[in-house]
């Protein structure tokens, strides 16, 4: 057995995947992916996208966390004399206000947020290209796009799991 068969054959497809417009708020981010990890699937990302269904960006776990730090968390200070990379030391002064900066957070629009996707893939794409990309770009998921429209998501779990069963298989033959 071997990897075979196209990124639309274990894609997810939008209408499954969690996604927002990128006028929708950080609050509504976070309420899709509640409603997602009260279900049985567990996604840690939400696609971002335009009225149009192109994408803007995704929002991961650590981008929401880090939509919620003040300003002086999310910048090294270097603009005062005794300015060292120790603004880790800064988080107690966050404690006062943390419960603010989260009510301000959830104002903010998703799309300001969203970090931009620099690769996607189409649904006749081989599922040999997607492992190649999921090995060396670093991200857990690629948009599936047909006309610059997203129409799904594919996910570094779903090829892994195709991949286990090639390498199983090939163990088995010897």
């Amino acid at each position: 057995m071997s990897v075979s068969g196209t990124v639309g054959d274990h894609a997810t497809p939008l209408a499954d995947y969690p996604h927002v417009r990128d006028n929708a708020t950080l609050r509504d981010v976070f309420a899709t992916l509640k409603a997602k990890y009260d279900s049985a699937e567990q996604f840690r990302s939400v696609l971002v996208l335009d009225g149009h269904d192109r994408l803007v960006g995704v929002l991961g776990l650590r981008d929401l966390l880090f939509s919620l730090l003040p300003d002086y968390l999310q910048h090294r200070p270097t603009h005062f004399e005794g300015a060292d990379d120790d603004v880790e030391s800064l988080t107690p002064l966050w404690q006062e206000d943390c419960t603010e900066q989260c009510r301000e957070a959830a104002r903010l629009p998703a799309g300001t947020h969203a970090r931009p996707v620099t690769t996607t893939v189409a649904a006749a794409e081989p599922l040999t290209r997607a492992v190649y990309l999921f090995a060396t770009l670093g991200t857990n998921i690629l948009p599936v796009t047909e006309a610059g429209r997203v129409t799904g998501v594919l996910r570094i779990v779903d090829v892994l799991g195709e991949v286990a069963k090639a390498v199983l298989a090939e163990g088995e033959a010897a």
